[in-house]
């Protein structure tokens, strides 16, 4: 009896040891859970200050930048101050903190053309932080190689080419990389037989989507990859700002101090007639009321020694003359219009430029071969021809709305 009572009391002391064991390493595993998970809360609290303040400075750097506030830097390497973008000092709110590095001199650097590089650190509880690096770019305003507002059309045996003009000027269809899309805020209208390399992209204008309208057989046919029909939402149609913007500026600065000379400021070209055009090291900008050229009438435009920059205000008639441009680089050459009034062209030979009319119907005849870019409220292709998209325009005509490229978080 007493041995039995002996091994009852063994027994029970090594269970109380082995539950004493158990309870300690639980405890042990419950406090270091419960460290990881407060140590994962406030570095989650640190990243989510940084990531906020990313956030933050992109607004900040797009608003300064449209109210002509922050500058960015113009070459490689080189880098501006952030103290234009700093947050506001807000008492209630206490769970978020972060600032922009260097500390005590922020910088925002470039890093390439039109590529910008800041660093975000973000702070949490405990003396945690975060830093995340942020690279990002001025959005292109040709985000599309032709664009109507309110609609586009083409006829069938149409082309629509993509191409570079820093590797080729004169390509021979598309270029491989199928970038040459076409879009509207309404319609788009493409007759069979027609070839774009790129896609549609549909935008919507009062939560309207646009429609694709595919007319005739053979139907138009498409290369590249994705769909060939892409919803994009609303699409601004004056990226530029050629009304109540940048390029309102720059086209009122134009008719006050334009390059015209002895050239009339409304430019109106008999039959036969010609007149030159001619550029300068930075640009020249001619400004017109309006624009006629009668039958067989030359508008030639020479960029040997420089851009050239057309404003008008008014119709621009060309459909019964031409429009040349010697230098056959369309990164030289711009048309832009604030107006309603129609655009008209016909060229016999081909017309390499930019085309930026976003309130105008834009009419567009013959069968000649066009380089370069177009914004319209509507683009109206009369006969079939070749469109070639000059994607190197993307990074000439850049607005002052902001994305993001890429961002890494640092890990220290």
């Amino acid at each position: 009896m007493d041995n039995d009572r002996g091994v009852v009391l063994f027994t029970a002391m090594m269970f109380v040891l082995i539950m004493s064991i158990i309870g300690a390493v639980a405890y042990v595993i419950t406090a270091n859970d419960s460290a990881i998970a407060v140590n994962l809360e406030v570095s989650r609290t640190a990243f989510y200050s940084a990531d906020a303040g990313v956030n933050f400075v992109l607004a900040s750097i797009q608003k300064n930048l449209k109210a002509n506030t922050i500058t960015l830097p113009a070459t490689d390497g080189a880098a501006v101050s952030l103290s234009a973008c700093m947050p506001p000092s807000d008492p209630d709110i206490t769970d978020i903190f972060f600032e922009y590095l260097p500390i005590g001199a922020p910088a925002l650097t470039r890093i390439a053309e039109n590529e910008y590089q800041f660093t975000v650190r973000g702070y949490g509880s405990r003396n945690a932080d975060a830093d995340i690096i942020v690279a990002f770019k001025n959005r292109s305003a040709f985000k599309f190689g032709a664009f109507g507002d309110k609609g586009i059309t083409a006829p069938e045996f149409s082309h629509f080419y993509g191409y570079k003009s820093t590797v080729s000027l004169t390509p021979a269809g598309d270029d491989g990389t199928n970038q040459c899309d076409i879009g509207s805020n309404h319609n788009v209208t493409l007759f069979g037989n027609t070839e774009v390399h790129g896609h549609i992209g549909l935008g919507s204008s009062e939560s309207i989507a646009a429609i694709y309208n595919p007319i005739g057989n053979p139907a138009p046919h498409f290369y590249g990859t994705g769909d060939t029909v892409q919803t994009v939402g609303p699409v601004e149609p004056d990226p530029l700002g050629i009304i109540g913007g940048e390029y309102a500026e720059k086209l009122n600065n134009c008719r006050m101090f334009s390059d015209n000379g002895m050239i009339p400021a409304a430019l109106i070209l008999g039959n036969g007639e010609s007149v030159t055009l001619v550029g300068k090291p930075g640009g020249t900008n001619y400004y017109f009321t309006n624009i006629e050229l009668k039958s067989g009438a030359a508008l030639n435009i020479d960029t040997s020694a420089g851009p050239v920059n057309l404003f008008i205000s008014g119709e621009l008639n060309g459909k019964h003359g031409t429009i040349t441009q010697a230098g056959g680089d369309p990164k030289k050459f711009a048309i832009f219009s604030d107006t309603a009034d129609p655009v008209s062209l016909s060229n016999s030979s081909a017309f390499y430029g930019v085309i930026y009319a976003p309130y105008a119907d834009l009419d567009i005849y013959n069968n000649a071969t066009m380089y370069g870019a177009i914004i319209a409220g509507t683009v109206d292709v009369k006969n079939p021809g070749n469109f070639y998209f000059d994607i190197a325009l993307k990074d000439k005509y850049l607005t002052k709305d902001v994305a993001m490229l890429s961002w890494f978080d640092v890990r220290r």
